[in-house]
Parts: structure tokens; C-alpha cells; sequence
């Protein structure tokens, strides 16, 4: 007789949970245990991780976490602030075992909907109704001479011009180099229009990822200052770009094409075998550009609302760009980290 089972799992209680994820396909640096902590550390969202097994056997995970806001509603998120998250399948059939499962579980709680991001396509259903995004990666599988080669004449022009500026680069794992990052990062999203990500959010990469040895803080360095910064994020052979800034008045410097040179390097001879740019918004042309420009295999990635009440595909707008970031790139950045600091727990 055959054996199943449905559970609801906290990873962050599992031992050797990214042993589990490592044996699907899908599997991305947004389904570990360490990423679950940082998001619940951080703001405070609850994992709720509905797993399905046979016998024993795992064959399917939908991570899921749980959103408590009484600005933008009670919801579950798959998952929040990550670029995508594919649900974990061995077999197509097991998630429609876990999809009412899911929705009885959504209206026992009073959510308001649920979202998923996927690269792979709607899910649950098809649907109308959906926000399209890009995700871009880039297949380590030439030699550093043939990888030159396939990018855009303008990469290769922008590496050339950071290698002549004799821009280096330093390793920093630690909360110097964090210190530095966060630095950056104010600027850079003040430039956009966005508030900056709470420091305890970083803080928590730190401890969580970086301290384990799942992600690197990348800088470039041109006479003693720092210019352009990455971060990192690393499980099996794949490799995810998460986070970038710089500082614009170093932007001839070419920084932040330096990096992810130097990153595609010393990834590639690590042993990864894919380096993810993650998500890039459908209206944000430039980053779009930028990461074509790596000769990259440009992927959708595809956000459905689920409304529980309703029972059907909610309309999906999550643009960033408008009329407020006018406003909030003329805003000092004291005034940013307060806003960033209020809002972040109540959009993930």
C-alpha cells in the first residue's frame, strides 16, 4: 500500500535541510534553510513549507511564508524579497495533492491571497493574470578566453577600461566589508528612488550566509577606495548575483563590470557551473541591457496572485518605478533608512 504524506515544515528547524533541496533540480539558493532565516530574522515573516512524500520519499516542497501586516493584509508569499522561487517537484502530480491542501490552509489563517514567482511557468494554474520579469544566467561552461569572447563589444570595452584604470579587486567577508556594502547601497537606491534595506537585513546575511560560507561580499578597489560591491549567494554548483552598488561618481571606473568579471572567474574555477543574475523588472531597460551584454540566456519569470477569498487569479502590479521615486531620490538618506526601516516588513 502506498504511503503519503503532507506536512508543513519550519526549514529552519530541519537538519541538513539544503541536502533535501539538492536532490531536485529547481533547486536555487532561495529554498535553503539560511535564506528562510534571514527573511524571518529580519522581518519577521513565519516559513510554512508544505512538503509531500510517498513512502518515505520526498517528492515535492513549496516553501511559503507568512506575511503579517496590518498595512498591506495577511498573505503567503513564495517567497518574499527572493527573485523566484520554483516550487521543488520529482513528479508533476504531487503539487495538485498540495494545492488545496495549501488553500484550506489559507483560509483557516484569513490570508488574503497567495503569491508565487516562477521562472518555469503560472503555477498552480495557468492563468490571464500575471506580472512577467527577466531573469538572466549565464552557463560556466567555456574557458575564461571564450567566455571574453561571447560578451557584447560593450562588456568587453568596460572591462578593458576598469583593467586599464588598474581597478583591483578584495574578498571582505566580514562586517568591515558589509559596513562597506551597506555604504554603497544607500546611495545606490537613493539614485533609484527606493528606500534602503533595513541594516539588520544585511547584518543577517552576514551571520546566516556569508559567515557559513554561502555567499562572498565582492569589492572593487581603485588607490585605496572602495568603488563598486556584490554579494553572493552559493549552494551546489549554482551561483547567485543578489545584491549590487557603487558609487556614481566612480561610474568611468567601470566598477561594477569589473566585478562580475572577476566574479565569472573565480566562480568558474571554483567548479560552479551557473552564475544567475536574478531578477531584473521588465521596466528597468539599462540593468536589462547590462546583463544581456554577458551573452546570457534570458529566462521569464512569471508572479500570480491567488486570491483566497475570490478563488481565482488576482491582476499582479508590483512596479517600483513612479511618481514617489522623484520624490525619494531628492530625500536625504537618513529619511530613506527611516522609511526602508517602517515599510520593508509589510511589502515582502
Amino acid at each position: 500500500m502506498q504511503k503519503t504524506n503532507i506536512q508543513i515544515i519550519n526549514p529552519i528547524t530541519v537538519n541538513n535541510w539544503n541536502e533535501y533541496i539538492l536532490g531536485f533540480e529547481d533547486y536555487s539558493f532561495f529554498h535553503t534553510s539560511e535564506w528562510a532565516k534571514v527573511l524571518n530574522e529580519s522581518y519577521h515573516f513565519v516559513p510554512v513549507y508544505f512538503t509531500y512524500s510517498e513512502n518515505d520519499e520526498l517528492l515535492a516542497i513549496v516553501p511559503l511564508m507568512l506575511v503579517n501586516s496590518w498595512l498591506t493584509g495577511n498573505r503567503a508569499v513564495s517567497l518574499p524579497f527572493s527573485d523566484f522561487c520554483e516550487p521543488l517537484l520529482k513528479d508533476n502530480s504531487p503539487f495538485y495533492n498540495l494545492s488545496e491542501d495549501i488553500i484550506n490552509y489559507s483560509k483557516k489563517e484569513k490570508l488574503k491571497y497567495i503569491e508565487f514567482k516562477s521562472s518555469k511557468n503560472r503555477y498552480p494554474f495557468e492563468t490571464e493574470h500575471f506580472r512577467t520579469d527577466f531573469r538572466h544566467i549565464l552557463k560556466l561552461d567555456k574557458g575564461e578566453t571564450d567566455l571574453l569572447k561571447s560578451f557584447s563589444e560593450n562588456t568587453r570595452r568596460n572591462i578593458k577600461k576598469a583593467n586599464k584604470e588598474k581597478v583591483t579587486l578584495k574578498l571582505l567577508n566580514n562586517d568591515l566589508g558589509m559596513k562597506i556594502f551597506i555604504d554603497m547601497n544607500y546611495e545606490t537606491r537613493k539614485k533609484h528612488g527606493l528606500p534602503p534595506q533595513p541594516n539588520i537585513f544585511f547584518e543577517s546575511i552576514l551571520k546566516n550566509i556569508i559567515n557559513k560560507g554561502y555567499g562572498d561580499i565582492l569589492l572593487a578597489v581603485k588607490d585605496e577606495t572602495y568603488i563598486a560591491g556584490a554579494i553572493f549567494f552559493k549552494l551546489g554548483k549554482k551561483l547567485l548575483y543578489k545584491f549590487g552598488a557603487s558609487y556614481s561618481k566612480y561610474f568611468e571606473l567601470r566598477g561594477n563590470h569589473f566585478v562580475m568579471w572577476e566574479a565569472i572567474k573565480k566562480y568558474r574555477a571554483e567548479g560552479y557551473e551557473e552564475f544567475d543574475f536574478g531578477r531584473t523588472e521588465i521596466e528597468h531597460e539599462g540593468l536589462r541591457r547590462f546583463k544581456l551584454g554577458w551573452n546570457t540566456n534570458e529566462l521569464s519569470i512569471f508572479t500570480t496572485r491567488y486570491s483566497i477569498e475570490k478563488r481565482k487569479f488576482l491582476p499582479v502590479n508590483l512596479k517600483t518605478e513612479g511618481v514617489h521615486n522623484h520624490i525619494l531620490n531628492r530625500s536625504p538618506v537618513f529619511m530613506l533608512k527611516i522609511i526602508g526601516n517602517a515599510l520593508y516588513k509589510h511589502v515582502g
